[in-house]
């Protein structure tokens, strides 16, 4: 029966017997049944084949956890390859789940042993819905000699003989194992009893019988010639393929039905290109040109994968940077391709992944790879934002995560390409911004990361109430930090959200005033430099409303006082301040003294990057706009410091206050001649006197009008 059976010797002497059970040859009634039940992708014919590649296994453990399963990165395929990525997938989430099942479970089924894949099933049926599988067991019977004994009476044996020799019994061959089945089971105990065939009963003609009629064939007429035969199943494989190659947008792949998250509908093989196919050509190309490259490359490997583990040792920087924006040129196809096959994204993506760990943030390399992706996820997003949003949290955040908690200078460019993938919409962001928190499982670089979020959503106008409670919340936590990274990306956050132009905004940061005014006794640079900014962003919108002189703009202008003192502040956290103070100055004039003060004190240098003008801004048609481009800058060298906006004072402050207060400073010091610094800043308010005086005396002479009688 399949069984194997035996017993172990040691020098003649019996020590142990030993029995391995038939394996399953087909599954149990219970567990196909509920295989049935899960709708999966196809029915089961043969489990050991069909089960091989650990694809319906995924699908199985997709239904009873949608949210750590998704059939985006599984692969139906029959390679060597593809199975053991599928297994190695569903070992890690074994491992995170703590589920009892190993290699030793699914590696015979990798292998197609008989029976693996059913014991397999079985174990997981009896994981996932806690019930087991029945299980019948034949015991195992005694010899024919014990049986005929027990048959007969003692004194049978001993005292009488036989008067008759009896029948010969059947013989019977026994097969080398302990257990018998039932049949022979049976036939062992009646051994005396014959076994003969019963007499064949005849089958009676029922008169009644209805004839059978079939009907006559009938030809009809073709009406079509070839030519337009031909046309017509011309048009129906067209049909067809365009039906296959249909996006996976809207389908079980999303969840949009009410069974739960689905598999995704790959297509026929071959149907069309893979994203490998059109990167080859482009870097096959490129590395014509470089022989000392194209010797380097392994031969047993595809080009493709052979260029992206040269890239760091081997190929130029020019070249990878050639072959990155070629790429990029080719993003619209790229997208098409991985929006009909995610697994083409996840394949891309596992190869360029290594770049963002061997090249710095300032690499070109690097640069060059960001713009690629940030590319092909902006056109992904505007075809399908929901699959590429999935796909964002699925297959980039689990190996981004532990790059974001180690590489603290790429995290801004990591949240700009994580938001190219998000969809523009309140309820699905949080989503994202959730399965961000849950990818780093650590607050502080959490926060960090909402930091370079919130001005963002700030520019695409996604700053909706829920999100500002969430952003506003975490704000709180990073104040409450030792770290003071963490204290500088809250007051980030609240500087964004105080420049806001929802509702309310500004006023939820104001309440906050009294958990943020004790920071101006911080000694870190950054955090005094911020808590400027966000004095500024608050002072700017109580002006707009009239509040100049309420409590709450006494208590900002109490905490700017004390920063523009240049004697004890440092002048990177001044030269931020004079960029954001600079622009309520004429709403605030109190501060103009101390503004001329601490202007007066900078360093040359400082200042005069403070009154040139920007380069304009260039909009889309090529055409200069009035307004200067604010320039970022990282003020200290290294990952440490965040880039801040310096601008060109002059467009924004009072030129001729400006004036009046520094020539009433040097009159005030006696100073036979000016000092450079008060040159610079005198030569550039004279250029906007003029101006100023004009509207000055043109508001005066309306105003003269107004009260004069008529």
């Amino acid at each position: 029966d399949g069984s194997i059976s035996g017993a172990h010797y040691v020098d003649g002497e019996h020590i142990a017997d030993f029995t391995a059970k038939k394996p399953l040859q087909a599954l149990p009634r219970e567990v196909l049944k509920w295989l049935q039940s899960l709708d999966l992708s196809y029915s089961i014919r043969n489990c050991k084949r069909e089960f091989t590649n650990g694809f319906l296994v995924a699908e199985i453990f997709s239904r009873y956890y949608p949210n750590d399963i998704s059939m985006h990165t599984f692969e139906n395929g029959t390679k060597t390859a593809c199975r053991n990525d599928n297994w190695e997938q569903l070992f890690r989430f074994f491992k995170r789940k703590q589920l009892p099942l190993g290699k030793l479970d699914f590696e015979p089924v990798n292998q197609s042993i008989v029976g693996a894949a059913q014991a397999l099933l079985v174990k997981i049926y009896t994981l996932l819905t806690h019930r087991a599988v029945p299980e019948f067991i034949v015991n195992e019977l005694p010899p024919d000699d014990i049986v005929l004994k027990r048959e007969l009476p003692p004194e049978d044996f001993t005292q009488q003989a036989p008067a008759e020799a009896p029948p010969p019994a059947p013989v019977v061959e026994q097969a080398p194992t302990t257990e018998q089945d039932a049949y022979r089971a049976f036939e062992a105990i009646r051994q005396s009893r014959p076994v003969e065939r019963t007499a064949p009963r005849a089958v009676e003609e029922k008169a009644d019988a209805v004839p059978l009629e079939i009907a006559e064939v009938k030809a009809r007429a073709v009406t079509k010639n070839v030519t337009q035969l031909r046309a017509q199943a011309s048009q129906m494989n067209q049909a067809n393929k365009s039906r296959q190659a249909t996006t996976m947008s809207g389908r079980k792949s999303l969840g949009t039905d009410a069974g739960g998250p689905g598999t995704p509908c790959i297509g026929p093989m071959g149907a069309n290109k893979s994203a490998i196919d059109v990167m080859r050509p482009i870097v096959q190309a490129a590395l014509l040109d470089n022989e000392r490259v194209m010797k380097s490359l392994d031969p047993r490997k595809d080009i493709v994968a052979s260029f992206m583990e040269l890239c760091r040792t081997q190929v130029p920087e020019n070249m990878s940077i050639h072959v990155f924006d070629t790429l990029a040129g080719q993003a619209s196809h790229l997208a098409d391709i991985m929006l009909k096959n995610p697994v083409d994204f996840y394949k891309m993506w596992t190869l360029f992944a290594t770049t963002f760990v061997e090249f710095s943030e300032g690499s070109p390399v690097f640069e060059s790879v960001m713009s690629l992706f940030k590319r092909i996820g902006s056109i992904m997003r505007e075809a399908d934002p929901a699959l590429t949003q999935q796909i964002m949290a699925d297959v980039c955040l689990p190996s981004l995560a532990p790059l974001l908690i180690e590489s603290d200078g790429k995290q801004e460019q990591f949240c700009e390409m994580i938001y190219m993938y998000t969809q523009i919409q309140g309820i699905p962001h949080l989503g994202i911004l959730r399965s961000l928190k849950e990818a780093v499982e650590r607050m502080p670089v959490y926060i960090s990361c909402l930091s370079y979020f919130v001005p963002l959503d700030l520019e695409a106008g996604l700053l909706d109430e829920n999100l500002v409670k969430h952003y506003m919340y975490y704000a709180l936590v990073a104040l409450q930090s030792p770290q003071p990274k963490i204290r500088v990306a809250g007051l980030s956050i609240l500087v964004s959200i105080a420049s806001s132009r929802e509702e309310n905004a500004a006023l939820t940061v104001i309440s906050l005033l009294p958990s943020f005014k004790d920071l101006v006794l911080d000694s870190w640079w950054e955090v005094q430099a911020q808590l400027l900014q966000l004095s500024s962003q608050l002072l700017d919108y109580l002006a707009s409303t009239g509040a100049t002189s309420s409590a709450e703009a006494e208590a900002l202008l109490a905490i700017v006082s004390p920063l523009l003192d240049s004697k004890r502040t440092s002048k990177v956290v001044l030269q931020v301040g004079l960029c954001s103070l600079v622009k309520i100055l004429r709403h605030y004039p109190a501060l103009i003294p101390d503004y001329v003060a601490v202007l007066l004190s900078q360093p040359l240098a400082l200042l005069q990057r403070l009154l040139e003008p920007a380069p304009p801004k260039a909009e889309e048609g090529g055409e200069a706009a009035g307004a200067a481009a604010p320039r970022r800058l990282a003020y200290v060298i290294g990952t440490s410091s965040r880039l801040y906006e310096e601008c060109c004072i002059c467009t924004y402050w009072p030129a001729v206050e400006i004036a009046r207060i520094l020539t009433k400073q040097t009159k005030k010091g006696k100073q036979d001649t000016a000092e450079p610094e008060q040159l610079e800043v005198l030569m550039a308010c004279l250029s906007d006197v003029d101006a100023e005086l004009t509207e000055e005396r043109k508001s005066k002479k309306q105003q003269q009008r107004k009260l004069s009688p008529s």
